[in-house]
């Protein structure tokens, strides 16, 4: 579903206000839930944020925003619904900021930074099954939405059993994973670990890490990277310095995938950025009688892959790493 709304409009992440009278969004209700939950069978804890918009004709979008009794809720629940047994669990509200995760600064406060919450092992996360989330004030509904959930992915290519990648010269590596029921994006990262020494003071080698971003919002399971793209990409995220020795550790392969939900949600958001945007701001939701989001997301962390040894002494040696000191 997707809304359009006239300019002037203040988005503040959670709260979402219009000064145009064709703005009609808070005209039927005074109150309208803003949820935002991404269930992932990869975390330990579920967490939902639920807050609340409404027009206030006398105070500045501003100002509510700071006011945490403006962008609560004091008195609803929150339900997720098994959709093979119909148990349902009711979600715990709980202030991040008490666990030392603060908000980040701007127009909210920063402490209470109230979420709702759920141990993944009471509610046991089904793949591929959608789950129903409710928000009730006493007795009645005020929002509802539905997400299926992604199941654990799996690394098809390479295999921890091989353990090493080829990445040298034109030859070009396969990274592939199945493809999850319900996710409609995937991200693929490289977490490249090195050592690093100062050759000139002397002292023990530190770990050093750079990332590369192989793959964004793709809907492909398999990846195709050369050993030259490896390479020039290293030679360019780090730095020359001819006092320094470095030493390659391991490739950590990180995957990861979103709904469908959350890729409609990303692509509106997109959609009215650059030069050719236009006047209307398109907002998505998937949540009934609100705003927001509701999907999943999850992830698949392969570590520890090394290099082959023909690979190694291209990063050694080869054209766009010679410089940067690597030794075996």
């Amino acid at each position: 579903m997707v809304k359009k709304v006239l300019f002037p409009l203040v988005l503040l992440s959670f709260v979402l206000i219009s000064c145009s009278n064709d703005f009609d969004l808070f005209t039927e209700r005074e109150v309208i839930p803003v949820v935002y939950g991404l269930l992932s069978t990869a975390d330990t804890i579920q967490y939902i944020r639920i807050e609340r918009a409404f027009l206030d004709k006398n105070k500045s979008a501003f100002l509510v925003a700071g006011e945490p009794d403006s962008i609560y809720f004091d008195d609803i629940r929150v339900i997720l619904t098994d959709p093979i047994t119909n148990e349902e669990f009711e979600l715990e509200r709980v202030n991040l900021a008490d666990k030392g995760l603060i908000r980040d600064e701007g127009f909210f406060p920063a402490d209470p930074n109230y979420v709702y919450s759920i141990h993944s092992e009471i509610i046991n996360l089904k793949g591929g099954e959608f789950y129903v989330l409710k928000v009730f004030k006493e007795d009645e509904l005020l929002a509802r939405s539905d997400a299926r959930v992604i199941p654990d992915l799996i690394l098809r290519s390479p295999t921890n059993v091989q353990n090493s990648i080829n990445l040298q010269g034109a030859f070009r590596r396969t990274i592939r994973w199945d493809q999850a029921p319900g996710a409609e994006f995937y991200n693929l990262r490289f977490f490249i670990r090195y050592d690093e020494r100062n050759a000139e003071n002397g002292g023990d080698f530190e770990p050093k890490m750079v990332v590369w971003n192989i793959a964004s919002r793709t809907d492909n399971n398999t990846i195709r990277i050369s050993g030259d793209e490896f390479l020039e990409f290293l030679g360019n995220a780090i730095d020359e310095n001819p006092g320094v020795l470095r030493r390659f550790r391991a490739i950590d392969i990180r995957i990861d995938a979103g709904g469908e939900e959350l890729a409609n949600y990303v692509n509106v958001a997109l959609a009215n950025t650059g030069i050719t945007a236009s006047q209307e701001v398109p907002i998505y939701t998937n949540i009934e009688g609100g705003l927001g989001v509701f999907s999943s997301i999850n992830y698949l962390e392969a570590p520890d892959f090394i290099l082959t040894s023909e690979a190694l002494d291209s990063l050694i040696n080869g054209r766009f790493t010679a410089n940067l000191n690597f030794i075996r």
